[in-house]
């Protein structure tokens, strides 16, 4: 839920923007209390399996796998991004371009990982 910002109202519409998930706001306030673990750790999204590695049940985050060449595959990441978000070019061809510029940064073949 969203205030715009033209609304005549502003103050109102938050009130009742704050009014509608109050039980939701509550919930979340009870869990985090009871579970005692912060909500931006609680929340927070799992890094799924084809991305991680895992060993003795430990998954490591991809800045572990991909070491000191994390920079240039961040940069390479958001440069594909953003041309796909203003319309330089196209979704697929960006995503073809990006598997390509990754293999030549970390060297790691293409497909999904091998099971252990």
């Amino acid at each position: 839920m969203a205030v715009s910002r033209r609304s005549m109202h502003p103050q109102e519409a938050i009130q009742l923007v704050r009014f509608l998930i109050r039980t939701e706001i509550q919930a979340s306030e009870r869990e985090e209390h009871a579970s005692g673990i912060q909500p931006e750790v609680y929340h927070r999204p799992s890094i799924p399996e084809t991305v991680s590695q895992r060993q003795n049940g430990v998954v490591s985050r991809p800045s572990s796998i991909i070491g000191a060449k994390y920079e240039q595959v961040t940069r390479a990441y958001i440069s594909a991004v953003h041309s796909v978000l203003t319309g330089e070019k196209g979704a697929p061809e960006v995503a073809a371009a990006l598997e390509k510029e990754l293999v030549a940064i970390t060297g790691f073949r293409t497909g999904p990982p091998k099971a252990e």
